[in-house]
């Protein structure tokens, strides 16, 4: 077999098979899981039929990823990185466990500080910062005043 044949037969973007196939899972898995709600009430929608439709869209958009990840040439797949999904974790977890002794305002800007840590290059203190201050702010504003969610907004001792 030539090298021009092995080069046809052989994945073009592992990148995007693997996407691809991500997606798909992340489908079928969402599929699984709203198994038991109503697909269909009195009025045509129900609980169970917004995730199925989105679920049937990941996974078509998933064989279309995959297949186009055959035929065209793209990305390989790169060295994996634990900064991301490590910062990420932390910045979840962080607002998981202090958001209700600290409310919101105090709890806002270190997460958003943790999880734009991620960023691989050229992480930028100042405009992380601003950032972090700006949502917020606006977050302080929407849930617990405009949308009124029992989200606390001052720490528990300030209180």
């Amino acid at each position: 077999m030539s090298q021009e044949a092995r080069r046809q037969q052989a994945a073009r973007s592992p990148q995007d098979i693997l996407g691809g196939i991500a997606m798909i899972l992340i489908g079928v898995l969402a599929l699984y899981l709203v198994k038991d709600l109503p697909a269909a009430g009195r009025v045509g929608f129900a609980s169970g039929t917004a995730p199925r439709i989105f679920a049937y869209c990941l996974i078509g958009l998933g064989l279309a990823v995959t297949i186009i990840g055959w035929m065209k040439e793209g990305p390989h797949l790169e060295k994996l990185s634990i900064r991301g999904p490590v910062a990420i974790l932390g910045s979840v977890l962080f607002f998981a466990f202090s958001i209700r002794t600290f409310g919101l305002a105090m709890t806002g800007i270190p997460m958003v500080l943790i999880s734009t840590a991620a960023a691989r290059e050229s992480y930028r203190w100042k405009e992380a910062l601003i950032f972090a201050i700006g949502i917020t702010g606006f977050c302080a504003m929407l849930f617990p005043i405009a949308l009124g969610q029992p989200i606390p907004l001052w720490p528990t001792f300030l209180r």
